[in-house]
């Protein structure tokens, strides 16, 4: 959508991050794969050794590695034989249930101090540069179980965290609810953003909020998660929407004016984004909340 906002990984950064993770020694020879792993052909070879791997009784940390790992493969740029390398990302996340919160949130910083690690092998790489490569594995995550889900939420969650308050400090990766993430990002101004922030960034907010949006308040299939204890999965209050909406709206605006000068692709891909996915999206769940008590919908 917007210019760079979809990531893959090189060889090099699967081979450093490949390097930290200790526990998977006994799934691969390392020091062959430091040499040799720089082909599509060496990468289904580590698919395989992982495919393997999943056959064992894995610990949490391990598991842990694989998704990195996984994650990973699925976004190195070949797209040939793209197919071997979700089928691997879909056995790691249905390996075992990791729906307690405790294994949620390790893996959640597991994931995010690889990638962050990962980003920072590149030259001229942005804070947020790591979450641009998991945004774009996201979606694979989320569709692939509902450990997935849990975990693809916990990374949103910290990714707003951070764009919104930089010196925040999470203690639970476990997301809870729309209300929360609205608090983080209500204090952010809409002037200073499209004033300040890069294009690409101001994307990685926009995205991160829909992805929550459409994978927690507005999906139906989330009841083994509420059976699992986990809440949060619907809209907030509707003084709380109207203000959600009214904030995207006056961000969507701006930015539209912003592309009448610069008439960029970009911008105004953006704007369709807010427009479709987070303000169109509140107005339907609205209509239909309205429609199923007899209420009035909110003014939009």
């Amino acid at each position: 959508m917007v210019d760079s906002s979809v990531r893959t990984v090189n060889y090099l950064q699967l081979r450093n991050v490949l390097s930290r993770l200790n526990n998977l020694d006994n799934y691969y020879n390392k020091d062959e794969l430091m040499e040799k792993l720089e082909t599509l052909e060496d990468s289904l070879k580590l698919c395989g050794h992982l495919t393997i791997a999943l056959k064992e009784d894995l610990s949490l940390e391990e598991l842990s590695s694989l998704y990195t790992v996984a994650v990973m493969l699925l976004l190195l740029g070949d797209l040939e034989l793209l197919s071997v390398r979700l089928e691997l990302l879909n056995e790691c996340f249905n390996y075992a249930d990791m729906l307690k919160p405790t294994m949620i949130d390790f893996v959640t910083r597991e994931l995010l101090d690889n990638f962050k690690f990962a980003a920072r092998l590149e030259e001229n790489n942005k804070d947020y540069d790591y979450m641009l490569y998991l945004l774009t594995a996201l979606p694979h995550m989320i569709t692939a179980s509902e450990t997935g889900k849990m975990i693809s939420l916990g990374l949103l969650r910290a990714f707003i965290s951070e764009l919104s308050n930089p010196e925040s400090d999470i203690i639970m990766h476990i997301y809870r609810n729309i209300s929360e993430i609205w608090q983080m990002i209500k204090p952010l101004k809409v002037d200073v953003i499209v004033i300040e922030w890069s294009l690409c960034k101001i994307y990685t907010l926009v995205k991160s909020f829909g992805l929550i949006l459409a994978t927690a308040a507005l999906n139906t299939n989330n009841a083994a998660l509420k059976q699992a204890g986990y809440r949060g999965f619907e809209l907030p209050q509707v003084e709380t929407q109207i203000e959600i909406s009214e904030w995207f709206k006056t961000l969507r605006n701006k930015m539209n004016d912003k592309n009448k000068t610069e008439k960029t692709k970009s911008i105004f891909m953006l704007v369709r984004f807010i427009d479709f996915n987070i303000l169109s999206s509140l107005a339907e769940a609205a209509n239909e909340v309205a429609s199923e008590t007899g209420n009035d919908p909110p003014a939009s």
